[in-house]
């Protein structure tokens, strides 16, 4: 699962000095960049030299991920969750600083955004929002100012129930780059319920307000900036991928079995046996059997309903690991003899008296050693994929693979279906074909991006609400294989992304 979770308000607030007074009533809520600096000394008062801060305040959507959540699609205490802040710089031609940090810190309470735009002389009014976080608010400390933990009052949280510190930083060396921090322990602990869902607090570094040095000044686009595609945003991931071996099935090796239980409909539900659901762990036997010269034969293994996080099961989604020795003497002389076997696989009640499903047969086969590094010719395409889809859809994409060179076709004069192959390792992008800009990237060490398989082939869900309306986009794989990876452009059609009628 990869998602990219939009931000829903964002603004700054500042006290910078305009003719001699503190712009404390300002809002910039609806300007098109987030500016943040430190000026120290360019005024003064009296002796004195004044500080004048920004801070940016933020705000993300978490609807769907809270949604995931709730459903058990997600555990967030995995160690392949992850959740990225991303904030695109804007260079305008001003002054940058460099060597500098940024920090990130989740809000105890909620903002207003306002609808200000005046980053001139900061002279809109609407939410006083240096001094109050909304209209009816005020910060417990002006600026947002007062941290507290997990027990505390304050206007943003240092640590939290099981975090010792919430705060995530970015060190910028050369000023212009692009802000991308870690705030999985953050939107982990709000999807969790230990911080509330009030936004994030973006600062310089505590020690970088305080001394006596002035950073002016570091623009990123807002959610307001023309550009969508410089729009804050999260990137959010989760390996959510299963792998089904039916296509693969070795002696001597665990080997994975996944049922998927479709509805008349195609909708994927539970197992349902006289009046109540099958689910759970343990909650039915795959029943592997093949005919040998002295019968029927029969090897039993545990069911479960597969789960992504503890408690929490995926409708109508079962697996079972199965091992199948070549060194059983019932089987060891057919195997010697043909060097594979042929089972029926059925799932069935744990006392084996209700067959719930009956699958296709499944060829079981010996390992086949290679010390060959190379890479296959492969040809990889999508299968049935549309020129349109709505930014409310997820569809499945289907990857075809298939090896050119295994198994050899023959020249004939009707079309032929080549069967796709299954590979552990498989992975997806997606393009915007005018721009080149990778939307989705590769991910190949989270997982979030793994491409899943099944009995007919190997797939994924593809959420469009990734995707910005009216943008066309294409789908790129990425291969591991024998220890060589390789990558396919462009193996899918052309889409675009309109806008959702609902």
């Amino acid at each position: 699962m990869f998602k990219i979770v939009k931000a829903d308000k964002d603004t700054y607030i500042t006290n910078k000095m305009i003719k001699g007074a503190r712009r404390l009533s300002s809002n910039v809520g609806s300007a098109g960049t987030l500016d943040l600096f430190k000026i120290y000394g360019a005024t003064m008062s009296g002796s004195t030299p004044n500080r004048e801060l920004s801070r940016i305040l933020i705000h993300f959507d978490l609807s769907s991920l809270k949604k995931l959540y709730s459903l058990g699609k997600i555990d967030v205490s995995h160690p392949t969750f992850f959740c990225n802040l991303e904030m695109k710089d804007v260079y305008g031609g001003q002054t940058t600083p460099s060597n500098f940090t940024v920090s990130v810190f989740p809000l105890s309470s909620s903002f207003d955004e306002g609808i200000g735009k005046d980053v001139t002389y900061y002279s809109d009014k609407d939410v006083r929002i240096w001094n109050s976080s909304s209209f009816e608010n005020p910060w417990l400390e002006a600026g947002c100012s007062r941290a507290c933990g997990p027990s505390g009052t304050g206007d943003f949280i240092t640590s939290s129930l099981g975090i010792t510190s919430t705060e995530a930083s970015q060190t910028f060396l050369k000023g212009d780059e692009d802000l991308f921090i870690d705030v999985t322990r953050i939107i982990s602990a709000t999807l969790v319920g230990n911080i509330p869902d009030s936004g994030l607090r973006i600062s310089f570094q505590k020690s970088l307000e305080d001394n006596s040095k002035t950073y002016f000044v570091k623009r990123f686009a807002s959610n307001n900036a023309y550009d969508e595609s410089k729009r804050p945003r999260l990137t959010v991931g989760f390996d959510d991928s299963l792998t089904d071996d039916s296509q693969n099935l070795i002696f001597d090796k665990s080997c994975n079995l996944t049922l998927y239980n479709y509805a008349p409909g195609g909708e994927i539900v539970d197992i349902a046996s006289s009046s109540f659901s099958i689910t759970g762990s343990n909650s039915l036997i795959l029943k592997m059997t093949t005919q040998t010269p002295s019968g029927s034969y029969t090897l039993l293994f545990s069911g479960s309903q597969l789960s992504y996080s503890p408690g929490s099961f995926l409708s109508g989604t079962y697996g079972s690991t199965v091992f199948i020795p070549s060194s059983d003497p019932i089987l060891a002389a057919k195997i010697q003899t043909s060097g594979s076997l042929v089972f029926t696989p059925v799932w069935c009640s744990i006392d084996k008296s209700v067959a719930y499903v009956t699958g296709s047969n499944l060829t079981v086969s010996l390992s086949q050693k290679t010390s060959s590094k190379s890479m296959k010719k492969f040809i990889v395409t999508t299968v049935d994929m549309k020129e349109e889809y709505q930014n409310d859809e997820m569809p499945t994409i289907r990857i075809n693979i298939f090896d050119q060179t295994s198994p050899l076709l023959k020249t004939v004069r009707v079309p032929l279906e080549a069967q796709g192959i299954v590979l552990k390792r498989v992975h997806y992008q997606v393009r915007d074909v005018v721009t080149n800009d990778t939307i989705i990237p590769f991910d190949d060490v989270k997982n979030s991006t793994k491409v899943s398989s099944d009995s007919s082939g190997m797939f994924f869900n593809l959420d469009m609400s990734n995707l910005e309306d009216g943008k066309t986009y294409c789908i790129d794989v990425l291969i591991f294989y024998n220890g060589v990876k390789e990558k396919f452009m462009s193996v899918s059609p052309y889409f675009r992304i309109e806008k959702s009628n609902s």
